[in-house]
């Protein structure tokens, strides 16, 4: 070949090349960026599901504590009902003494 055709011939080629190198290039990033927002999205969800977590101990443990608080105010009010039975069973025998005026 001339060097005229191949002087013709070159800019096309090389155009070629710069744009699959481009594209190759480009294509690279775009899957870093994804991968990059996918890593940002698994931190978020780990960070946000470790918040959740610590928020469900504690309400297991304020379960817990209320659940023996239940327990105990169950266990004073049977005994009141008792001490009420048996002040009531008193003051069945006592006669009311009332003034009309």
């Amino acid at each position: 070949m001339e060097m005229e055709t191949w002087a013709t011939i070159i800019p096309y080629i090389v155009s070629v090349v710069t744009g699959v190198a481009g594209w190759l290039v480009g294509r690279r990033k775009q899957r870093n960026d994804f991968l990059s927002d996918l890593q940002a999205s698994i931190d978020l969800l780990a960070d946000k599901n470790k918040t959740l977590y610590e928020e469900v101990l504690r309400l297991r443990q304020e379960n817990a504590l209320l659940g023996a608080k239940v327990s105990e105010l169950a266990t004073q009010n049977a005994q009141l009902k008792t001490e009420v039975e048996e002040l009531n069973g008193r003051l069945a025998n006592v006669k009311t003494i009332t003034r009309k005026a």
